[in-house]
């Protein structure tokens, strides 16, 4: 197993990168060619077929939910909108199959599609900001030097942990950075699930960012910065309200409207697709079921290949990077999420009973497994009317996209650091070598000046205040010098110490004790000395921590001021 070591960018403007921007249109040339080796079966399909055939599905999907996105940007209200929440909704008048990829001029025919490279990212729906925004402009500047299709996953099976944004708080004589809520914290509530029933949440939510991006501070350029933060922020936010007020009152919907929104105006135009629409696929289906038939094998590998990970990381706990599939006699856990809709999600387990084999959630069975691939597939689907959702886990989402849907998948750091994981249970459970991945990161301060200070400079005058305690008279000035009081300690200190370096050690702690109290006489003459170099550290501490504010990576781009967005992004690859 890989040790990936990768940090995230420190410095502003700075990218992390694995592989070279140029050298990734090979890399996915050498994943299709190696993918186009694979020779195993995939619930009884040949992994060739499997994968075309689920490329079509995707890129229908991906194209349809693309276009519903599409459709609430429109400026008038008047006009047809396209966008559904869920698949299952759909019906023959929600949208027309197209014979072309919209924007790309790509036929949508078997052999195109085969052929195709296709780029994919994808993340949580949340607010991003700008080390994960990177991946979808990485991801049309590949499609578009290629000639393929970019495909942005919204993790939408994640749990809403992540349902808020940070902002920041700069007054004259302290900066934080404050955590805003959009959504209270759902633990274990899939994002699907998020829906606003009133606008009322998102006027709070703009009403407490925009208290928040403002300053006391008599800094004119400071206040015009701000003022441009406001104006971007408010735009986002309007535009989420009319979102809103266009029939979308989900979470996914309106995030993932608003943000393509913005990429709109940096050029970005690369497909969206949900994970929630990726399991209502057959492709889907075929690899759910093949995990479920090696439930057992999969997890020994699964759990071996996590303790591997945590052997090499020096991670103690059995809960991280994620916890092992437990293996219980005759209940297996799965690495696939179970709920029902509007409820949280829940673990997932295979059940063997005599010959019979049932998916269960550990209080009640979901299926029973029938003897046929096609029996299976239609109880699968049969799911979906009783609103029972199956959702894939962090490494199974991953590995379907990058198997059977993706010619060259682009992760984050921690992503990438994660799927050193995936590599290796593919290699286990297909015998095969897993196609390579790219990562990347940035870094984006928020276009603030910065204090001319550094932590080194912190702790130098930190351990210059310890030197003053222990050694007084290196640091007295002006008539104290001539102080005969002053004089006669030094001295004595002086001495005490020659003595010291013959003494026993019993006999150094008792002048250890006599030096120290000469000390103390000598620090009330240097007094004011400490003081100044106490308000020295106060202030440095101040600008460090004004400096971390301004440097903080997390702040979400719809804060940003837009000029600074275009600035970054539109040259941000053609430097590599």
């Amino acid at each position: 197993m890989k040790n990936i070591t990768y940090k995230a960018p420190k410095n502003n403007k700075e990218v992390f990168i694995d592989h070279a921007v140029d050298r990734i249109p090979d890399l996915a040339h050498e994943n299709q060619q190696k993918m186009r080796g694979f020779k195993f079966e995939v619930n009884g399909i040949p992994f060739q077929i499997l994968r075309e055939k689920t490329r079509e599905e995707l890129l229908s999907m991906a194209t349809n939910y693309t276009a519903g996105i599409q459709s609430l940007l429109l400026k008038r209200r008047s006009e047809t909108c396209l966008y559904v929440r869920d698949s299952n909704q759909r019906d023959a008048s929600w949208h027309k199959e197209q014979d072309k990829l919209p924007g790309k001029g790509l036929s949508r025919d078997h052999e195109t599609i085969r052929d195709i490279s296709i780029i994919q990212t994808g993340h949580e729906p949340i607010l991003y900001y700008p080390g994960v925004w990177i991946k979808n402009h990485l991801t049309q500047h590949l499609a578009k030097r290629m000639g393929g299709v970019g495909v942005n996953m919204i993790v939408d099976n994640d749990a809403c942990n992540m349902g808020f944004v940070y902002a920041p708080i700069l007054s004259e004589d302290s900066a934080t950075v404050q955590k805003v809520a959009l959504v209270d914290r759902m633990d274990g509530v899939a994002y699907e699930e998020i829906v606003f029933g009133s606008p009322e949440r998102m006027l709070t939510f703009k009403k407490e960012i925009l208290n928040l991006l403002k300053t006391d501070a008599p800094d004119e350029k400071k206040g015009i910065t701000f003022e441009s933060m406001r104006v971007a922020f408010e735009e986002f936010i309007d535009r989420c309200m009319n979102i809103y007020y266009q029939g979308c009152t989900d979470m996914v919907g309106l995030l993932t409207t608003a943000r393509r929104a913005l990429e709109k105006d940096l050029g970005i135009d690369n497909l969206e697709i949900p994970v929630s629409w990726i399991c209502e696929t057959d492709g889907f289906y075929h690899f759910l079921l093949h995990i479920v038939y090696e439930a057992e094998r999969f997890a020994k590998i699964y759990n071996e290949k996590l303790s591997e990970y945590r052997s090499i990381h020096k991670i103690r706990s059995k809960a991280n990077p994620l916890p092992d599939l437990r293996i219980m006699g005759n209940l297996i856990e799965l690495p696939f999420w179970t709920w029902k809709a509007g409820e949280r999600r829940g673990k997932c387990y295979l059940m063997k009973e005599g010959t019979s084999l049932k998916v269960t959630n550990g209080a009640d069975d979901l299926f029973v497994l029938g003897n046929s691939k096609e029996e299976n597939i239609e109880r699968l689907k049969a799911l979906k009317d009783a609103k029972i959702k199956i959702r894939p886990r962090a490494i199974t989402t991953t590995m379907f996209s990058r198997l059977f849907f993706s010619d060259v998948f682009i992760h984050g750091i921690g992503g990438a650091k994660y799927d050193t994981i995936t590599d290796e249970i593919i290699a286990e459970i297909f015998s095969v070598a897993p196609p390579a991945f790219v990562t990347i990161s940035t870094t984006l301060f928020l276009p603030f000046d910065t204090y001319n200070v550094n932590t080194e400079d912190l702790q130098a005058l930190q351990r210059e205040l310890t030197d003053m305690n222990y050694s007084p008279e290196h640091y007295v000035s002006g008539v104290a010098q001539n102080d005969r009081e002053f004089i006669d300690r030094v001295n004595k200190k002086k001495r005490i110490l020659e003595i010291m370096e013959a003494s026993s050690k019993e006999e150094k702690k008792r002048y250890f004790d006599q030096i120290k109290a000469l000390n103390t006489m000598n620090l009330n003459v240097i007094y004011a000395e400490i003081q100044r170099k106490r308000n020295e550290i106060d202030a440095a501490k101040i600008k460090l921590a004004y400096n971390e504010v301004i440097k903080f990576r997390e702040y979400p781009v719809c804060i940003y001021p837009t000029k600074l967005l275009k600035e970054y992004f539109y040259d941000v690859f053609f430097g590599e």
